[in-house]
């Protein structure tokens, strides 16, 4: 097995190393984290306030991902152009110290068509700026990577360096009206396992629409597209056993959307699983035993070795949902240095990607988790 560095676990920080922690904040990982808060039930939610950060939870992070069209084609319909994710990530280690959080953020291209994908991180505001989120809104920022909302509008901006002999890419999104909330689990209490307190504050985004303008070397490209927003904030919200996830979310062409994910053990089984549907206002939590994940087809990461299921067979039968998704570009390991990507060195890599059902009936994202080693709490 490869050397690995290993990682303080909440859903979806397993991007945040824990050297990058411990070197930060002169703290060592691991620390006690029973004076933060618990995601748990009776909590009220209230927006716009809940969009901001919630420093007396551990972890919290801001994940857009969606798909680019160019402006004559349309999703559910045609092939996109463009895959995109921008995740600004945030971690408190005390509660009493004036600069107890610290920011890391992950940015990445997927070229469709040229099968590549472009990704770089940054810790706090890397060499151009500071890092911040907002304690009421959804604005936040590293260096000259920004979301910022402005009335109904929300713009997402980033650039990505260049890597090998790629120009540099820079990616402004405008969703000129965000879709109604959608609150997983119960109430917006997402369960990660059965152990007390292993959850998330979790809400949803889904079917965000976009235009977008792609401009590198000097040369612009408009786009027409296709989102989705999560937000979590947590505090140690996975059990002992769980190794790292499989997490999906999924636009259908009949309007519904999709969100679903399974934990897995040591053994490489199902530790805990859940999920959700939305259907215009009507939403409803769906059990474990509701859903089922099938991995049909894998690849297997020249850098890595790591080798990530790239398609699957999703299948809710109490909705009539029977699938296969399909990754529209294998190669999207993130944070591997390979493939045009500007990926950091001791970064951890993990797969996530744009995907999307043979006909087009079905589009999102999956992340992977832990394909390459262990994903484990100190």
């Amino acid at each position: 097995m490869r050397n690995r560095l290993l990682l303080l676990v909440p859903l979806r920080l397993a991007v945040v190393v824990c050297v990058f922690f411990a070197s930060v904040l002169s703290a060592p990982c691991g620390i006690s984290a029973e004076e933060f808060a618990r995601a748990q039930g009776g909590y009220t939610w209230s927006f716009p306030s809940d969009h901001g950060h919630h420093p007396h939870y551990q972890t919290e992070w801001w994940y857009y991902t969606g798909q680019l069209y160019a402006e004559n084609q349309e999703p559910f319909r045609d092939k996109p152009q463009y895959g995109f994710q921008l995740t600004f990530f945030r971690r408190t280690e005390s509660l009493t110290s004036d600069a107890a959080s610290e920011y890391m953020a992950h940015a990445a291209i997927t070229d469709i068509a040229a099968g590549q994908t472009f990704f770089s991180s940054r810790i706090g505001g890397g060499a151009l700026g500071i890092a911040t989120t907002s304690s009421d809104s959804l604005a936040a920022a590293s260096g000259d990577w920004t979301v910022e909302p402005i009335g109904e509008n929300l713009t997402l901006r980033f650039t990505l360096p260049s890597a090998a002999q790629q120009k540099p890419v820079a990616l402004h999104i405008l969703a000129a009206k965000l879709p109604p909330l959608w609150l997983q689990g119960d109430n917006g209490v997402s369960r990660k396992a059965s152990c007390d307190g292993c959850a998330s504050m979790y809400y949803s985004m889904p079917r965000i629409d976009v235009q977008a303008r792609v401009v590198s070397g000097g040369a612009q490209r408009d786009l027409r597209g296709i989102a989705w927003m999560d937000h979590e904030f947590m505090t140690n919200s996975l059990g002992k056993s769980q190794v790292g996830w499989d997490w999906f979310g999924l636009m259908l062409k009949d309007g519904r959307s999709l969100m679903l994910f399974q934990l897995r053990n040591e053994s490489g089984g199902k530790d805990f699983s859940s999920g959700g549907i939305r259907s215009g206002e009507v939403i409803r939590a769906l059990r474990e035993n509701e859903f089922e994940l099938a991995p049909l087809e894998y690849w297997r990461s020249p850098i890595t070795g790591a080798k990530y299921p790239t398609a699957w067979r999703v299948k809710v039968p109490t909705e009539g949902i029977d699938v296969v998704i399909k990754a529209r570009v294998e190669r999207c390991e993130i944070g591997s240095s390979s493939y045009g990507s500007a990926g950091d060195k001791g970064s951890v890599r993990y797969w996530e990607g744009p995907v999307a059902a043979a006909d087009e009936s079905a589009i999102g994202y999956l992340e992977m988790t832990g394909y390459g080693g262990t994903i484990r709490r100190f």
